[in-house]
């Protein structure tokens, strides 16, 4: 009795921890698909991160498999389905000869195209799928910088917020300091007003910071499709580097890598198949019939027949002179549109380009060695005042410039990897695999 409740207990717990498994497996597999985002180890991940969780992709992706879902209906061979007509009739004929016989006949009818309309139909269809794939990949470039410029974002507003609490917490103490030597009458009331109001300037800066920090988060956490709370970044942005350019130039490269100018060349080749296809539809289809007859008493009747529209000129018929006249004009349309593309294109790489540079130079006027004496000096700052060493007003006047020039490294890091970012972006090299060049 015992060796049954005991077995009947086991049974009933290994059920239960099987209906528990299966019940937490989809939430913690989940979980496990999410971590390497919530996680990004490097620049490369958060691409890849973005790309998987984007939906304007998805519906690119979408729109891509749907232009070649048209490019299968417009491969079919016949323009129409056989057309089948039955008739039976009853044939009477009257006194002195009378008689009743059953007529019927069957005809089978099948259009044909004969203008070439099945190639056009497939070239046309064949450009507008190549341009739809074009565009998801203008989107995934577009998608990739978003994210990786929130990132940067992220990293320098983690990185200020970390540098604006401690420098928060020091004006405090500092203004503490001042206030109790002010009521000792060893520094002037007015020297410690400046520390209150040097501490409440950091601390303001403090609060914007966070909010810096928090918008950027969130944003790279919806980018990323993970919870803002759970995503783990690293605490500072990459030090500043001079990543080298490619060979030769870089607007030509960018005329012939930016899938903007493939999509728009596309679509002007898109228009020019619609146009060979509405000029060959001028062609009159003909139908080809065969038939089997019974009629009068008892006679058998086999024969064919070919039938052709007849075409009628325009307004009274349909002669497509419109569809031509929209067509062209498109056409035109969309070779200026090809042009102001070319020009944006150009004008995007100049102004990346400066940047770059820009940035590049400005980085230079910030070296390691300096910041990181800056830092030291900070710290010296503070035990100097508290010395007596240095008097309280020189002091937060020396603290000011180094902390300038603290926050301004974090901005010129931004800056540069920002304009890395763009640079890629616009001459249309990938951004997913250039960690190890960027900065």
């Amino acid at each position: 009795m015992n060796r049954t409740i005991v077995a009947a207990t086991v049974v009933a717990a290994g059920a239960w921890a099987r209906a528990a498994s299966a019940q937490t497996t989809p939430e913690a597999s989940e979980q496990r698909d999410a971590a390497p985002c919530a996680r990004p180890a490097d620049a490369d991940a958060i691409v890849r991160c973005a790309l998987a969780a984007s939906p304007d992709l998805r519906i690119a992706r979408a729109q891509a498999d749907a232009a070649a879902g048209r490019r299968q209906t417009a491969g079919v061979m016949l323009p129409s389905n056989p057309n089948v007509v039955a008739v039976a009739s009853n044939r009477r004929r009257p006194p002195p000869e009378e008689a009743s016989v059953l007529n019927w006949s069957v005809a089978l009818q099948q259009e044909f195209e004969i203008g070439g309309q099945r190639a056009a139909r497939i070239d046309e269809a064949d450009a507008a799928a190549a341009a739809q794939v074009r565009r998801a990949k203008v989107a995934e470039q577009e998608v990739a910088a978003a994210a990786l410029a929130a990132y940067y974002e992220a990293l320098a507003a983690r990185e200020s917020l970390r540098f604006a609490t401690e420098l928060a917490a020091t004006a405090q103490a500092l203004a503490t300091y001042a206030d109790a030597r002010a009521k000792e009458a060893l520094v002037a009331g007015i020297e410690a007003d400046v520390a209150r109001a040097e501490a409440a300037r950091i601390g303001l800066a403090r609060f914007e910071a966070e909010r810096r920090a928090t918008e950027a988060r969130s944003a790279l956490a919806l980018l990323l499709d993970v919870d803002r709370e759970r995503l783990v970044l690293p605490d500072r942005l990459p030090p500043a580097t001079t990543p080298a350019l490619p060979a030769g130039s870089l607007e030509d490269r960018a005329l012939g890598l930016r899938g903007e100018i493939a999509a728009a060349d596309m679509e002007r080749q898109v228009l020019e198949h619609r146009l060979a296809l509405v000029r060959r539809e001028r062609v009159p289809n003909p139908t080809l019939s065969a038939f089997l007859e019974r009629g009068e008493i008892n006679d058998r009747i086999i024969g064919v027949g070919l039938s052709f529209p007849l075409p009628l000129p325009s307004p009274v018929g349909r002669s497509r002179a419109g569809e031509i006249a929209e067509t062209l004009a498109q056409i035109r349309a969309a070779e200026s549109s090809q042009d102001l593309v070319r020009r944006r294109v150009r004008m995007e790489v100049a102004r990346a380009l400066s940047a770059f540079d820009s940035r590049n130079a400005a980085a230079t006027l910030f070296p390691r060695d300096l910041l990181g004496r800056a830092q030291a000096d900070l710290a010296a700052l503070r035990e100097a005042i508290a010395s007596r060493q240095l008097t309280l007003r020189e002091g937060l006047q020396w603290q000011r410039s180094l902390i300038e020039l603290l926050q301004a490294d974090i901005d010129v890091r931004l800056g540069q990897a920002l304009a890395w970012v763009e640079l890629r972006r616009v001459v249309g090299l990938p951004l997913a695999g250039a960690s190890g060049g960027k900065p």
